[in-house]
């Protein structure tokens, strides 16, 4: 992942925290697609790790 991800992924803890509160702006939210992407390798990356850790360890 890189640095950029990492941001996606603390922008998407933000968007989270805005619909808990119920105050989410969907129009504030213009680059969605490269969060949702970001999101996406994260999960991969974490399934990845996990699978690997069930093998080897």
């Amino acid at each position: 992942m890189t640095d950029q991800d990492f941001k996606n992924i603390e922008d998407i803890k933000r968007i989270l925290k805005y619909i808990k509160n119920g105050k989410l702006d969907f129009k504030s939210w213009d680059n969605i697609d490269e969060l949702k992407n970001s999101f996406e390798l994260l999960i991969e990356e974490h399934k990845d790790y996990m699978d690997h850790m069930k093998l080897h360890h």
